[in-house]
């Protein structure tokens, strides 16, 4: 078998550390679009749809960062239950509505009508219930992936 030739030639303890330094780097950079988006927005009073985009590419960087920590082992999860399951989805649920209409009737002048905010509510239940399948997915073919490393060994 061909042997891979590493990029950077680091001993463990390096790699270690540069693997903590992305790790810290990439928090900040995530806390500092979410900074500066919150500021478009409350600050310059920018209207939404100006940056709804640079919204859309952190929520999906955030999603798949917790899917690839599932994946890979670095959020352990050694069972699933139902009432855990639900109960994330429902704190998930709670929190897409609340944020939906404070940014919709509190961050803009003109709210939205009740059915309105019903259709949006529609699509975070959707939503939601896609990104906690995904979680779940994630987590157990992560699961199954270390019991074949293990058996491997």
């Amino acid at each position: 078998m061909k042997e891979k030739k590493p990029f950077l030639k680091l001993d463990e303890r390096n790699r270690q550390i540069a693997l903590q330094i992305i790790a810290v780097m990439y928090f900040l950079t995530i806390m500092a679009m979410h900074g500066v988006s919150i500021y478009r927005q409350f600050a310059l009073g920018q209207d939404i749809h100006d940056f709804e985009d640079f919204a859309i590419i952190m929520t999906v960087n955030s999603i798949f960062l917790i899917c690839a920590l599932l994946y890979f082992g670095a959020l352990p999860i050694q069972k699933l239950r139902i009432k855990t399951v639900l109960a994330v989805y429902g704190v998930i649920l709670v929190a897409g509505t609340v944020f939906t209409y404070i940014k919709y009737n509190v961050a803009q002048s003109p709210g939205l009508t009740p059915s309105q905010m019903l259709g949006k509510v529609g699509i975070i239940f959707c939503v939601t219930g896609l990104i906690v399948l995904f979680f779940v997915l994630f987590s157990i073919l992560g699961k199954k992936r270390a019991e074949r490393e293990l058996e491997d060994e």
